[in-house]
């Protein structure tokens, strides 16, 4: 009743052969051919025990949400670093002997640990597994692990007179790297071919997004908190006739010599 494998680096759709063997054909003919349990089939099974306690509408959704989770994290993390892998190893710039580098390791705990957390916390509506302990881990191996480690190994082959092997991987982690979904990564570099803005500007640069959520909201904000308030109330003690108290001093003593220690 399984339609989703969660068990390899990539998750793959439980179409099986007569042996229970996932398909793993991506011709659409062939696959079909030595299909003999569709996921499809094992999912309509699934749904029809959930039907004992759940409605349909709760059914369908926990499925599309299922689903969709499996997708991000096959897509954004799991085939760009399989691509990363294959690519080093392509290249020799990792050797054919398996966690012998850094990187595998870094690898294996993204996928096999990480990652199958994720996906089995999706599947069995764990969200703080499929979350803290899933996903927010996956993103933090990827992003400040696998990828600074790879573009290291780079830099290892330019300096040892592997250019082209270098030039090879490179070109494959910063296409991922320039992705929609990774693009935040590039978006915290320091933009370093526009002058700097004056103070002033800078000051009502960072103003503007408040400006845009009350223009939003439909309200008006005062100008500074003291027109909201202290600036208000000065003025009423002002006209009331009141003023500042001054501070107590002791006969003989100066105003605001500091208190005896």
């Amino acid at each position: 009743r399984i339609s989703w494998s969660n068990r390899p680096p990539v998750s793959a759709v439980m179409d099986t052969d007569a042996d229970g063997k996932i398909v793993t054909a991506t011709d659409p003919g062939e696959r079909a051919k030595l299909t003999v349990m569709s996921a499809e089939t094992r999912r309509t099974e699934m749904k029809n025990v959930c039907k004992h306690c759940h409605t349909p509408d709760y059914i369908n959704a926990f499925y599309s949400q299922y689903d969709d989770f499996v997708v991000l994290y096959n897509e954004k993390f799991a085939k760009p670093g399989q691509a990363i892998m294959k690519a080093l190893g392509e290249q020799e710039l990792i050797t054919k002997t398996q966690f012998d580098e850094e990187i595998e390791w870094t690898w294996f705990y993204l996928w096999h640990h990480e990652g199958r957390r994720a996906r089995h916390g999706a599947s069995m509506m764990a969200p703080d597994y499929a979350h803290w302990h899933g996903m927010y881990e996956v993103a933090e191996r990827f992003y400040m692990q696998l990828i600074p480690q790879a573009r290291e190994l780079i830099e290892h082959a330019k300096a040892s007179g592997q250019p082209e092997k270098a030039a090879a991987v490179e070109a494959v982690v910063e296409e991922i790297m320039s992705r929609p979904e990774h693009k935040w990564g590039p978006g915290l570099k320091p933009k370093t071919d526009t002058p700097s803005a004056e103070p002033a500007s800078a000051a009502a640069a960072a103003a503007a997004p408040s400006a845009d959520i009350t223009a939003a909201a439909g309200t008006t904000t005062p100008s500074s908190p003291a027109d909201a308030s202290g600036a208000s109330a000065d003025d009423s003690r002002e006209s009331a006739g009141e003023s500042e108290p001054e501070s107590e001093t002791k006969p003989g003593e100066p105003k605001d010599s500091p208190p005896n220690s």
